[in-house]
């Protein structure tokens, strides 16, 4: 077998799950190689379609949710392959395809997916070809006729696939892969000695690096007005201006700690009694698998409020919006209601789906 896992840097989470998928193939012995989509691009198209991502998600919501729509509604299949106004842009892909003969090629995005199941379609490449959906609704980009199997978060998603008219037996129901840290993970103790927080206070973690300055800061303030003793581990990503001014704000609270990124999100899932975050639907996957109460911030139109919708029905997750004292009032009810954070948790365990790049994995094998 020679198998590609092909994602696209729209965000982190389609990265993630090939990374996992990835790591379940090595804990098997067998190699595969993982490359983003973005990289056989013209690199103006890749610099083009990452700014125009990263714009709407963060400065025009009205205007991602328009296009989400608009993309979305019932046509012809996604075809970029075949449309005279795209497919000049992944002829370096299919080049590499055909020079490295892959037998195997898993999809995190629906991109890769729609044009393996044109290419093969046509002759031009022979693989096998799976689908990876990784947020709980399938946009109409993922519906394809074609492809040798699909792997889907819920049974939700499988039926808006089986809607589409996909065989139910090339649908599994495996969770979104994530990594196999999130199996492996230290002790409660351990993890919050690892980041010097107490055994006995409550501790909450705050991923904001899908947050502007300017909201991080904010909701920040209004966890600090919290009369309850609350640790608060805040995560800025990738952003070091972000870090270093949270850092100056808050150098004087010594309930906060403010990092950067850091790998070690499992352990601090582990350490913490409640994550605070946007619903993306890795993030959203791996606290499922901890067994940890969310709280999820504004989410994205489309994708996202699909994920918050999910982890609020299985009653493991509060959705909020930025309101002005909504983040005092939603934090200082939950930390202080053990029984409902108890059911939180008990929910959480139930949804999660820890072993989702396993099962993929060795569904691939059998087929």
């Amino acid at each position: 077998m020679k198998i590609l896992i092909i994602h696209a840097s729209f965000g982190a989470g389609h990265k993630r799950a090939a990374q996992a998928i990835m790591e379940a193939f090595q804990k098997k012995g067998m190699e595969c190689e993982v490359r983003d989509l973005l990289e056989f691009l013209p690199r103006r198209m890749a610099k083009f379609y990452s700014f125009a991502y990263e714009f709407m998600i963060t400065k025009s919501r009205g205007l991602w949710r328009l296009t989400y729509s608009l993309v979305n509604a019932p046509r012809s299949p996604y075809s970029p392959a075949k449309a005279v106004s795209q497919r000049w842009q992944f002829a370096k892909l299919k080049r590499f395809l055909k020079e490295d003969n892959f037998t195997h090629v898993i999809s995190t995005h629906f991109t890769p997916s729609a044009l393996l199941t044109d290419w093969k379609s046509s002759g031009e490449i022979k693989s096998k070809n799976f689908s990876v959906i990784t947020d709980h609704e399938a946009h109409r980009c993922w519906k394809r006729t074609g492809l040798d199997h699909y792997f889907v978060a819920s049974e939700t998603v499988a039926r808006q696939i089986k809607d589409y008219g996909i065989s139910p037996d090339r649908i599994t129901v495996t969770g979104i892969p994530i990594s196999n840290a999130f199996s492996s993970v230290p002790s409660r103790e351990s993890a919050r000695t690892a980041w010097n927080l107490s055994l006995q206070e409550r501790v909450v973690l705050v991923l904001c690096s899908a947050l502007t300055m300017k909201r991080s800061s904010r909701m920040l303030h209004e966890f600090a007005e919290i009369e309850q003793t609350v640790q608060y581990l805040v995560s800025t990503g990738h952003d070091s201006v972000k870090e270093e001014n949270l850092k100056k704000e808050f150098s004087k609270d010594k309930r906060f700690t403010i990092f950067g990124f850091s790998p070690r999100i499992a352990e601090m899932m582990k350490a913490a009694d409640i994550v605070v975050t946007k619903p993306g639907g890795l993030i959203v996957s791996e606290a499922l698998a901890m067994g940890l109460p969310q709280i999820l911030l504004e989410p994205i139109p489309g994708q996202e409020e699909a994920n918050a919708q999910f982890a609020e029905n299985q009653g493991a997750a509060i959705c909020i919006r930025h309101k002005r004292g909504i983040f005092i009032k939603t934090l200082s009810n939950l930390i202080s209601d053990e029984k409902k954070l108890e059911k939180m948790r008990a929910a959480a365990q139930n949804a999660g789906r820890p072993r989702a790049a396993q099962d993929v994995v060795n569904t691939i094998l059998r087929s």
